[in-house]
């Protein structure tokens, strides 16, 4: 035998690479300004999303229907969706004009506030 064991059925079929590579791989791209700009925007869309919805909440009062979101590509979904996750926004049932509708929580309304004394909306 030449000291190596056979693997365990939990390991056949699994990819085995060094971890070194990937990592080297990633920081090639997150060096790259292109990355950086992705980075950002999966960090600042959500907080305007959320700006809108609160916004429009504050003047009507009512749930912001679905299409007065300016959702861009995935980004817009991922946002509206870590903004429901994160219990800032509450999906409505569908309504005669839109497929869903969606209302700031008071957790929501508190962040939105924060952002907006912090100046994030001025942008």
């Amino acid at each position: 035998m030449d000291g190596l064991a056979a693997p365990s059925p939990q390991q056949i079929g699994k990819v085995n690479h060094k971890m070194g590579a990937i990592d080297d791989f990633f920081a090639l791209l997150e060096a790259t300004e292109v990355m950086q700009q992705v980075v950002r925007s999966l960090k600042e869309e959500p907080a305007r999303l959320l700006g809108d919805i609160c916004r429009e909440y504050e003047r009507t009062g009512q749930p912001v229907p679905d299409h007065h979101l300016n959702l861009v590509g995935y980004l817009g979904e991922a946002s509206l969706k870590a903004l429901i996750s994160a219990e800032l926004v509450r999906q409505q049932p569908v309504s005669r004009l839109a497929l869903y509708c969606y209302e700031p929580t008071d957790k929501g309304m508190e962040q939105y506030e924060g952002l907006k004394a912090g100046g994030f909306y001025q942008q």
